[in-house]
C-alpha cells in the first residue's frame, strides 16, 4: 500500500483523538469515585471533621509555643496519645544560665551528686537564689513561670518560681526539697498549709526544709505539727526574724533580706560609684505612723532643720508597690546619702537595712525590741537582730532617736577620705555576710539531708 501524506495525517489525528478520550475517561472515573468514597461510611471515616482539625491545630499551637516549667520528670506521669509529639524542654534548654548545656550531661554527673527542688511563694526566695546562692532566672510565659538552675560543688538545685507553681504540678519524683513560703498573715498561712499538707503526695520526697517568712511577733505556732519531729514531714525549718525557737539543729535564723517583691535591683559590683562624694549626710523614706519611733525620728529632724543636709520622703499610709518612678528615687536616695535612718516598724529587722548595706549608705538602727514573741532565748541572749549582730556588722546602733544630733555631728566632722573607707567596710561586709550565709545553708543541707553521702 502506498504511503501518502493524506494518509499519515489521518493517522495521526486518529491517534491524537484516541489518545484526548482516553484521558477525559481516566480524569472523569477518578473524579466519579472521590465523590463515591466521601458519600460511603468508609469515606467519612477518613475525613476529619471540624472538631479533630481544631484539635490538631490547637495541639499543635501547644507544642510550639507551650513550655513545661517542671521539665522532663513531669513529662514522664502523661499518658502517651497519637497526638504529634511536642518539643521537648530540657533543664539545659537556655544557654545564659550558670553552668550551661553540661549541667545534666551523664559524663559530668557522678553517683555523689544531689539533686534539690526549690519551689519558691515567698519574695525571700528571691533573695536567697538570687543575693545568696548567686543563681540566675528566666521567665516564660510573661513571669507566669520563672525558673533557674545551680551547681554548686556536689549539689544541683533547680528553682522554680511564679504564680504557675502549684502543688499539683510539681514532679512527683522529687526527693529534696526547699519550698519557700510566706507566714506573714492569716491569708498567707491559709496558702503555705495547702503545700505542707500537700507534701504526701510525693512519694519519693526524703527530705524537706522550709523557708519561712515569719511573722514580724514571731507567732509562728501553726507551723509546728509539720516539723518532722512533732509528726510532720518538715526536716530544717530556716525562719526570719528573732524567734525563740531557734536552736540550730531543727530550726535556723534566716536574714529577711532586701524587698525582691519590689524589684530591689542588684549591685553593680564593676560599675560601683565607692569612691564618690555623696550630697546628703542621711535619708529617711518610709511610712510615719502616729505615736510612732518614727514620728519621733521625724519630730528630731524637723527640730535639727535637717531638710537641707538630710534626703527625707516621709509618707502616711504603706504601699506594697512601687512603681519605677519612686523606686529609681529611693535607690538614688541610698547611692547619695552616707548614712540611712532605720527606726523599727512592726519589727526591728526590716528590708532597709539589708538594702542600704547593698548600696553603701551605712544603716543608723534603732536597737530596740518591739511587742510579739520575737526574744531571746537559752541560746542567744543579744535581740533585736540577733542573726546581723552574731556577724558584728559596721552599723550605727542606737537605744532612742535624741542620739541622732550626736551621730550626725561626728559624722559630719569626718574627712572624704574617711567616709568612703568606712562605705567601703559596709560593702565588703556585707558580701562577706551573705558569704556566710551561703557557706552555712550549703553545710546545714549537706549535713541535714545527705549525712552519710557527703
Amino acid at each position: 500500500m502506498r504511503v501518502t501524506v493524506r494518509r499519515v495525517v489521518l493517522v495521526a489525528v486518529g491517534i491524537y483523538c484516541l489518545l484526548t478520550f482516553y484521558t477525559a475517561y481516566i480524569l472523569l472515573s477518578r473524579n466519579w469515585k472521590g465523590d463515591v468514597d466521601k458519600s460511603s461510611p468508609r469515606g467519612k471515616e477518613n475525613l476529619p471533621n471540624d472538631d479533630e482539625i481544631i484539635n490538631r491545630r490547637s495541639q499543635q499551637r501547644e507544642g510550639e509555643d507551650e513550655w513545661n516549667p517542671w521539665g522532663e520528670e513531669f513529662e514522664k506521669n502523661r499518658v502517651k496519645t497519637v497526638a504529634p509529639k511536642k518539643k521537648e524542654v530540657s533543664w539545659d534548654w537556655n544557654k545564659d544560665l550558670d553552668f550551661g548545656k553540661k549541667f545534666n550531661k551523664k559524663k559530668n554527673s557522678t553517683s555523689d551528686e544531689f539533686e534539690i527542688e526549690v519551689w519558691g511563694k515567698a519574695a525571700i526566695g528571691l533573695y536567697l537564689w538570687e543575693f545568696i546562692l548567686g543563681g540566675t532566672l528566666e521567665e516564660k510565659m510573661g513571669g507566669i513561670w520563672t525558673y533557674g538552675f545551680k551547681r554548686i560543688y556536689k549539689l544541683k538545685f533547680k528553682f522554680r518560681t511564679g504564680p504557675g507553681v502549684i502543688p499539683s504540678k510539681a514532679p512527683h519524683d522529687t526527693r529534696n526539697l526547699i519550698l519557700v513560703l510566706n507566714g506573714r498573715e492569716q491569708s498567707k498561712i491559709e496558702f503555705a498549709t495547702i503545700w505542707l499538707d500537700y507534701l504526701p503526695s510525693f512519694p519519693y520526697l526524703q527530705n524537706v526544709a522550709v523557708f519561712l517568712l515569719g511573722n514580724e511577733q514571731c507567732d509562728n505556732d501553726w507551723i509546728k505539727p509539720y516539723l518532722k519531729r512533732n509528726g510532720g514531714m518538715v526536716d530544717l525549718l530556716f525562719v526570719v526574724y528573732d524567734s525563740k525557737w531557734v536552736d540550730d539543729d531543727v530550726v535556723f535564723q534566716w536574714p529577711l533580706g532586701v524587698a525582691t517583691y519590689r524589684k530591689f535591683p542588684k549591685r553593680d559590683k564593676d560599675d560601683f560609684p565607692v569612691n564618690s562624694i555623696r550630697p546628703y549626710l542621711c535619708n529617711f523614706v518610709g511610712t510615719v505612723y502616729p505615736n510612732s519611733s518614727r514620728q519621733a525620728l521625724m519630730d528630731v529632724m524637723n527640730k535639727q532643720d535637717l531638710q537641707q543636709e538630710c534626703f527625707i520622703k516621709a509618707r502616711e499610709e504603706w504601699s506594697p508597690d512601687e512603681s519605677p518612678e519612686t523606686r529609681q528615687q529611693y535607690v538614688k536616695a541610698l547611692l547619695q546619702s552616707d548614712l540611712t535612718l532605720s527606726p523599727v516598724g512592726q519589727n526591728t529587722e526590716c528590708y532597709r537595712i539589708y538594702e542600704a548595706c547593698e548600696y553603701g549608705s551605712i544603716p543608723v538602727i534603732e536597737d530596740r525590741m518591739t511587742p510579739g514573741s520575737c526574744g531571746n532565748n537559752d541560746k542567744y541572749n543579744n535581740a533585736p537582730l540577733r542573726l546581723l549582730k552574731h556577724h558584728k556588722p559596721p552599723f550605727i546602733f542606737v537605744k532612742d532617736w535624741s542620739e541622732l544630733p550626736t551621730v550626725l555631728e561626728e559624722y559630719r566632722m569626718l574627712s572624704p577620705q574617711d567616709k568612703v573607707v568606712r562605705r567601703r567596710k559596709v560593702l565588703e561586709w556585707c558580701d562577706k555576710f551573705k558569704g556566710k550565709m551561703k557557706d552555712r545553708f550549703l553545710r546545714i543541707i549537706n549535713q541535714k539531708f545527705f549525712p552519710k553521702k557527703t
